[in-house]
Order: C-alpha cells, then structure tokens, then sequence
C-alpha cells in the first residue's frame, strides 16, 4: 500500500473549509485512508503548524484548537508519528496558559529524561512545572 505525509495545508482546508472545493478532496483523501486503499503519515512539526496558524491567522480561541488538533490526532487511516508524546501535550496545552510548542517540548523533555530545559522562556516553562538549567 502506498503511503503519504500529509502537510499542515490539507488540514487547515479540511478544519476551517475556508476553499470547501479543497476541502471536498480532503474528506475523499482521509476516506481512502480510512477504507485502507492508502496510508496517511504526519509528525509533530505539522502539529506545531497547525496550532500556531489556527491562532495566528484564524484567530480561534485555545479550546478550539485543542479540538482541531485532537481531531486530526485521531483520524482513522493516519499515522502520527510521536503519538503519545502529542497526546500528553495536547492535555498539557489544555491545562496550561501556554503554546502547543512548549507543551510538547515539556512533555518530550521528561520523556527523554532531561533533568530540565534550556531556555530564555522561563515565564511558560515555570508554568509548567518544568526544572530550568539557569543560563
């Protein structure tokens, strides 16, 4: 069977159907996958894609794209690579006043059992409970 990486594009199309023709084609890509005629693939980049666009641009509120971002996390027929550690972020970003980005990075430090994070951002990884190296 044939596999594909799915780009940040597709799904801005699929979730705000801002050009509906485009998003026509992706319920038909996503159905195929899901009838197991091809196989679908994305990382956590295109999840960081996502938030920061949806917020940006499409100006949704936090909650919102918790639930896009979950959505597309669960899609049948669409490998996510990192799974897990996308999963743990996204609660993480919903319980927290901070960026998808830093909770996959707080999240992915403990998994790689760092005994803390390098950064300048202090304010949002204090947020999250997370040890600081000082710099």
């Amino acid at each position: 069977m044939k596999k594909y990486f799915v780009d940040t594009n597709v799904f801005i199309r699929y979730l705000v159907n801002d050009e509906p023709e485009h998003a026509d084609r992706v319920e038909k890509l996503l159905d195929r996958a899901e009838k197991g005629k091809i196989r679908l693939v994305t990382g956590p980049p295109v999840f960081f894609e996502l938030a920061w666009t949806l917020k940006s641009f499409y100006e949704m509120k936090k909650s919102e794209i918790y639930n896009c971002l979950l959505s597309i996390a669960g899609i049948p027929g669409l490998d996510v690579s990192d799974i897990d550690i996308i999963t743990e972020s996204l609660e993480v970003y919903k319980m927290h006043p901070v960026e998808f980005a830093d909770a996959y990075i707080s999240v992915l430090s403990k998994k790689l059992n760092a005994e803390g994070v390098v950064t300048f951002n202090r304010k949002h990884f204090n947020r999250l409970n997370v040890a600081l190296y000082p710099i």
